[in-house]
């Protein structure tokens, strides 16, 4: 069953893209994100007469993701499409130094992957050292 939530991701191979899905009616949408490179595959379909059948597909190279956890709070993870401006690079810079959990990858296109810029994105929790301290 975890194949049907999972697949790999198309521009940097990490293995577990995420596939979020939602339906109304005879219609349906599925969205692949990888939360590393932020690479988005987008897909609608129609489910009429007892067969599904795509309707509208679309693929966005990513350069980079984030996910940002505001204290007490969820969020969902998230891919830039295009290089993100070094205002939106600082500004969830400041959020994580603010206490907010999550990470922010930017796409290396000389090294073809994603790097790492801030945060951890398995730091869903405070991260503790060895005697309990919140580092």
């Amino acid at each position: 069953m975890l194949d049907t939530m999972h697949e790999a991701c198309e521009q940097c191979r990490f293995a577990y893209a995420r596939i979020d899905t939602e339906c109304w009616g005879e219609q349906g949408a599925r969205r692949v994100m990888c939360p590393i490179c932020g690479w988005t595959k987008y897909e609608e379909h129609s489910l009429a007469a007892g067969s599904a059948a795509i309707t509208k597909q679309s693929v966005k190279r990513g350069h980079g993701a984030y996910r940002l956890i505001p204290p007490g709070g969820f969020s969902g993870y998230n891919a830039f499409h295009e290089p993100p401006t070094p205002e939106v690079v600082r500004h969830i810079q400041a959020l994580l130094d603010r206490g907010w959990k999550g990470y922010l990858t930017i796409w290396d296109e000389e090294r073809a992957k994603a790097r790492l810029v801030a945060g951890h994105p398995l730091q869903r929790y405070e991260i503790q050292d060895e005697e309990g301290n919140a580092q």
